[in-house]
């Protein structure tokens, strides 16, 4: 119980943020669990190169419990994962000793690898606790030889066909131990079992089968793809990518592990140094054991050997989705490794000293995998990369405009709700490129896909939030935008593809309300004395944040065009004293005032630009600031008179005073 207790925090914790973001292929299961969920029931999920049911059914039933969220994707996943613990117990305990089955579960309940794949919305993460069950109910089986036993651990066979590819490679090592029990003469009075297993399996096969073989390309084309076999994966040299692939293969374990963030800590082996060592001492023991006739020892052998040539036999080895189907099996290993080393000092006499450094193995194991993941593989940007966090944080940003749906924070979806009347603009590419979008944004009416060269007009003092692919022509959407309005200009979130080395703002995000009343005094007014461009700051704020060791000051500056500006300018923000000279600036800003993706060269007369900035001064510098504020054209680096309100100011920088 303790141990599925922290198999179930370590799994549901911050599920819907950890990892960061929504990668399409969890999305894809989101959206087919939204088809199920309007009546819609199939056997097997064509779409996404085809994926077996079982969890997507899963997600749908989490879909209608909370809504439409990251969290409800993998919810499942980590019930699953959760499950798995004291099922591994159950299988281990089945073919070994109380003691190796605990420490078997411990040994998952910590396992990284397990860990990520329960926080996770892959269907892989079915298949340990499926095969678990069928593999328990096998070993009790043998013993009891009872004929419906025999045929439920057919029936949970048969099931497991509907969790994960990985799993039409279990016949080979199920084989293999039908090979064994006849060389060591246990397999003659297994037949009656044997047909009753088959008989079972076969019965939750039926409907899977029917459709393979209706849908054969659907079912079998991907493994064709990314067979080694295929010369676009082993480069037209099969035999020397199939020798590399085995290398790697068992490197995975204690060497290097999965590279792909989206499956691993790129690069972390399986276990640290002390499981691994133990997972040596493990096979070796299991080697001695399954030449004495013991057949646990055998199963755990062949079912490795088995279970691994999924990613030995296909593209970017070794792959921890596609090996996925060792699992719980693996941990049975360096659990023997450590019973080998018990056993041996207790018959020496010591039996506290071995249990405490078993206990600080086992330790070390939880701890590597709480520093690696929760810690470093949470905060790295890479992570955030892998999981599209920025589709999420597109579609968070649109249920917060709209006041529905999820907020991009909890498990469950609920937005307090927003005036109504607002809309929604979208640049189709973002729509169709995430999946996550579209799956997250539940109040689709709100919502209007735009093309990228057809300028939606928009209606004066519309409250819209206007979203788009910021790196094609920028200007026929921004000159429709109405006028008078305010307009605030957010750059996205940073993204990138997995094929791209560097990472660029996914998307920028204008928000449209009413304009400013064009006959109201303003603040300041800066000209160009070259171009007589002139633009107005119309209002400011400044709010200040103090805290134990810093100051925050937010500045909100609200800009406008007199007439359309020829040039693009940057605006700058001091923190200095009264005087804000050179010599006395605390801290400054420059930036467009409308971000690179709404320079003024765009803006149009009647416009009210929002500029919003932070910067932030230790607690020990002076109590009392000047904000002062400035214009200047780029790259000649030449400043913007102040003509009003009337001066002298020095350097041509507005000052607004403010107090802490």
């Amino acid at each position: 119980m303790g141990l599925t207790a922290l198999a179930g925090a370590l799994r549901i914790i911050h599920l819907a943020g950890m990892p960061p973001g929504l990668y399409h292929d969890e999305a894809i299961n989101g959206l087919d669990a939204l088809r199920v969920l309007r009546g819609s029931y199939p056997v097997y999920f064509p779409a996404n190169h085809g994926r077996e049911p079982l969890f997507l059914y899963l997600v749908a039933v989490a879909v209608k419990a909370v809504g439409r969220t990251p969290g409800a994707v993998r919810l499942p996943a980590a019930v699953c994962g959760t499950l798995t613990i004291p099922v591994t117990f159950w299988m281990t305990r089945a073919w070994f000793k109380r003691s190796t089955a605990l420490l078997s579960a411990a040994i998952m309940t910590a396992m990284l690898w397990h860990v990520h794949l329960s926080r996770t919305g892959f269907r892989a993460v079915t298949l340990p606790l499926m095969v678990g069950s069928f593999l328990a109910v096998i070993g009790h089986a043998l013993r009891s030889q009872r004929p419906l036993t025999w045929a439920a651990a057919g029936a949970l066979y048969g099931l497991s066909f509907y969790s994960y590819v990985a799993v039409r490679f279990t016949p080979v090592p199920l084989l293999g131990l039908g090979v064994y029990l006849l060389c060591i003469r246990r397999g003659r009075d297994l037949w009656p079992g044997v047909l009753c297993f088959a008989g079972g399996a076969l019965l939750c096969l039926l409907p899977l089968a029917i459709y393979t073989l209706g849908h054969w390309h659907v079912v079998m084309g991907r493994p064709s793809q990314v067979s080694i076999i295929n010369p676009a994966v082993n480069g037209g040299a099969f035999w020397r990518t199939l020798w590399s692939h085995v290398a790697r293969t068992m490197g995975m374990f204690f060497v290097r592990g999965d590279t792909i963030a989206r499956h691993n800590v790129p690069g972390r082996p399986v276990f640290t140094v002390p499981l691994g060592a133990a997972m040596v001492l493990g096979t070796a023991r299991a080697g001695v054991r399954a030449r004495g006739g013991d057949a646990g020892s055998a199963l755990v052998l062949v079912w490795l050997a088995g279970m691994l040539v999924p990613t030995v036999a296909a593209a970017d080895a070794p792959h921890f989705l596609r090996a996925v189907g060792i699992l719980p099996v693996l941990a049975i290993l360096p659990a023997l490794g450590i019973e080998t080393l018990l056993d041996a000092h207790v018959q020496k006499g010591y039996r506290v000293y071995p249990a405490i450094l078993i206990a600080l193995a086992l330790a070390y194991g939880l701890g590597s995998t709480v520093r690696d993941y929760f810690v470093d593989y949470a905060q790295s940007a890479d992570t955030r990369y892998a999981f599209e966090s920025a589709a999420v944080e597109l579609a968070s940003e649109i249920n917060r405009f709209t006041g529905t749906g999820w907020d991009g924070q909890a498990l469950n979806d609920g937005i307090p709700p927003v005036d109504a009347g607002r809309r929604v603009l979208v640049d189709r590419r973002l729509w169709e490129a995430w999946d996550a979008v579209p799956f997250l944004v539940p109040q689709q009416e709100s919502v209007t896909l735009i093309q990228p060269k057809s300028p939606q007009p928009l209606e004066e003092a519309d409250h819209v939030l206007l979203l788009l692919w910021p790196y094609g022509d920028l200007e026929p959407q921004l000159a429709a935008l109405p006028r008078p309005a305010t307009i605030k200009v957010d750059v996205g979130p940073l993204t990138r593809g997995d094929l791209e080395d560097e990472p660029y703002p996914a998307y920028a995000a204008y928000e449209i309300g009413p304009g400013a009343d064009p006959t109201a005094d303003v603040a300041g007014r800066f000209r160009d004395t070259r171009s007589r461009d002139t633009l107005s700051l119309v209002d400011y704020s400044v709010d200040v944040t103090s805290g134990d060791l810093r100051r925050s000051y937010t500045v909100q500056l609200n800009w406008r065009a007199e007439m359309a500006p020829s040039a693009d300018y940057t605006a700058f923000v001091y923190l200095c004293d009264e005087r804000c000279t050179a010599s006395t600036i605390l801290a400054q800003d420059d930036a467009q005032p409308g971000t690179t993706f709404y320079p003024t060269s765009l803006w149009r007369p009647g416009v009210v630009v929002v500029d919003a900035r932070t910067l932030h001064l230790p607690a020990t510098a002076p109590p009392t600031v000047t904000v002062g504020v400035g214009l200047y054209a780029w790259p000649n680096m030449e400043r913007l008179a102040i003509t009003e309100p009337p001066g002298p100011w020095l350097d041509d920088i507005l000052l607004i005073p403010t107090a802490d």
